[in-house]
């Protein structure tokens, strides 16, 4: 038997709707995406949003026009981001010509940390790229108040709330990716979110680029959701409080049955949290590559919960201690709609024993 990772969760409902808008013969682009996009705003508690084919699309797009909205952000050439993320994260900053600065996270949050940000921004900061990582919601008013746009990234929270507000709601603007396995898909597809209608029509007018007068130093690019992935999107939509309410159910058994393994596990909360992802840190005594492979021989697909460190990739990150510590120490255990209890069961089972086996081998007796 083995226990994924992670899995889509799609059905029939989304078979029906996509078969729906291919007997229509409209296949990109249009009435269909229009729809989605009013229908996600209801999920994020912006005025408005425009659907794009990726969440990097997304956030490349946001940073593109800043500057365009808001002219006393005109050449400035960096943005925060953090270095425990995804590499879309960078890709998306240097594609729109800017210089990532790393920042450490917050060991309770696996989010930027509050003061580590505010010692990395210059007068040459652009904005704040914000992660709610692995389903943590957060509250971003201190970081609001620093003075320099905070852009939310909430593909892994997508959905969220923090004291009565969407995730999503507090920065300047924000983005979600609907990769196959985040809290809903299309696919392949992303959306930005904001209240500054400005910058959604910029965005809007530079992804559709035919049909169009252009400027000598102009241009326009295809970033364009389709119908067919917007029908797969509200199809999504209408599970996403039973997508919701399951993965709070799997993150609170997984708490209570490791709780007794607490003594040697950072466990998450369950508050403002909506499980995209559950990570444990071991507590320095293990390291997590260790854990993995035992659980993997067993089955179990746990994982690192990113590839690696941005800064590994660029070598401008400098004490990082936090999240030196959670790429070493973090494990991400299988979460999905497909697990079972019963699996959940038997993975802190295992998980339990990989402890154990492993701190034998470094001569602690104390498990």
């Amino acid at each position: 038997m083995i226990i994924k990772h992670s899995f889509p969760f799609v059905g029939k409902e989304e078979v029906k709707e996509v078969e729906r808008i291919i007997k229509e013969g409209i296949l990109s682009a249009g009435k269909i995406v229009e729809k989605f996009e009013r229908k996600i705003l209801k999920f994020v508690g912006t005025k408005f949003s425009v659907a794009v084919n990726s969440g990097s699309a997304s956030l490349f797009l946001i940073l593109k026009f800043l500057p365009k909205v808001f002219p006393e952000l005109s050449g400035k050439k960096k943005v925060i981001i953090p270095s425990f993320a995804c590499p879309a994260i960078s890709n998306a900053a240097l594609f729109a010509g800017y210089e990532p600065v790393f920042s450490d996270i917050n060991l309770d949050t696996f989010a930027l940390d509050f003061d580590d940000v505010k010692k990395r921004i210059t007068p040459d900061t652009l904005a704040i790229v914000y992660i709610h990582s692995f389903g943590i919601c957060n509250d971003l008013k201190d970081f609001i108040s620093l003075g320099v746009p905070v852009v939310e990234g909430i593909a892994q929270s997508f959905g969220g709330k923090v004291n009565g507000k969407f995730v999503g709601s507090y920065g300047v603007a924000s983005f979600s990716s609907f990769y196959a396995t985040k809290v809903i898909t299309t696919a392949e597809g992303g959306a930005v979110f904001s209240d500054e209608k400005k910058l959604i029509d910029k965005i809007k007018d530079f992804i559709d680029y035919d049909k169009k007068d252009y400027e000598p130093d102009q241009f326009r690019f295809n970033f364009k959701m389709s119908d067919i992935q917007a029908a797969i999107g509200l199809a999504q939509l209408k599970k996403i409080s039973f997508i919701l309410k399951t993965r709070k159910n799997l993150g609170l058994y997984y708490i209570k049955k490791l709780h007794n393994l607490e003594r040697f596990l950072k466990i998450p909360s369950k508050e403002n949290n909506i499980f995209f992802r559950f990570v444990v840190l071991t507590d320095g005594r293990v390291k997590a590559e260790s854990v993995i492979e035992f659980m993997r021989k067993k089955g179990i697909m746990a994982d690192k919960p990113i590839w690696k460190p941005l800064h590994y990739f660029y070598g401008n990150g400098s004490d990082l201690k936090n999240t030196e510590f959670a790429y070493e120490h973090g494990i991400s255990l299988p979460i999905h709609l497909s697990i079972t209890k019963k699996q959940i069961d038997f993975i802190s089972y295992i998980l339990g024993k990989a402890l154990q086996t492993q701190m034998n081998k470094t001569g602690d007796k104390n498990f």
